[in-house]
């Protein structure tokens, strides 16, 4: 496990509860929390779009992509990127955050439900992450190689 990851995670945890900011860890992080061993890239997590400007003071320094609509590859959704002691860091807003499906092209909305987190330990960190069914759910519907590897390892850890 990555000390850049934990440091970083631990920095912006103490920010959002500061701030009493929900948010949950999704992406390839939240598949590492839940038992993958795939090396993480990135932070990934959400937030609700009306807690945006409550940290966007305190994280300025560190924006490395500003707030925005962005629509890039398989996402369409409003996000801004951080870079903090080189860990790459990206906050989406909900909602109105989407996916492309790899399968049909169509266009699927993220629908985020912040109570359905569940709480899990990560480096002695304890952090609300995506339900480990909803986190299969959508990146099979995003259906790219490091999504697929998460699925598989996902699946290994949740089969009864």
């Amino acid at each position: 496990m990555s000390d850049r990851v934990k440091v970083a995670l631990e920095w912006l945890d103490s920010i959002l509860k500061s701030e009493q900011i929900t948010y949950q860890i999704v992406g390839g992080l939240a598949a590492t929390i839940h038992g993958g061993n795939r090396e993480v890239a990135d932070i990934d997590l959400y937030i609700n779009k009306t807690d945006a400007d409550k940290i966007l003071a305190q994280v300025n320094p560190y924006i490395s992509k500003p707030l925005t609509h962005y629509i890039e590859g398989s996402w369409d959704l409003e996000y801004f990127q951080l870079i903090y002691k080189s860990q790459k860091i990206e906050i989406g807003l909900f909602p109105g955050s989407k996916i492309r499906s790899s399968e049909n092209g169509l266009w699927y909305e993220l629908k985020t439900d912040f109570t359905s987190s569940v709480i899990k330990n990560y480096l002695g960190i304890e952090v609300p992450v995506i339900p480990i069914e909803q986190l299969i759910y959508y990146k099979r519907l995003l259906g790219r190689e490091v999504d697929n590897i998460d699925v598989q390892e996902l699946l290994q850890v949740s089969a009864p």
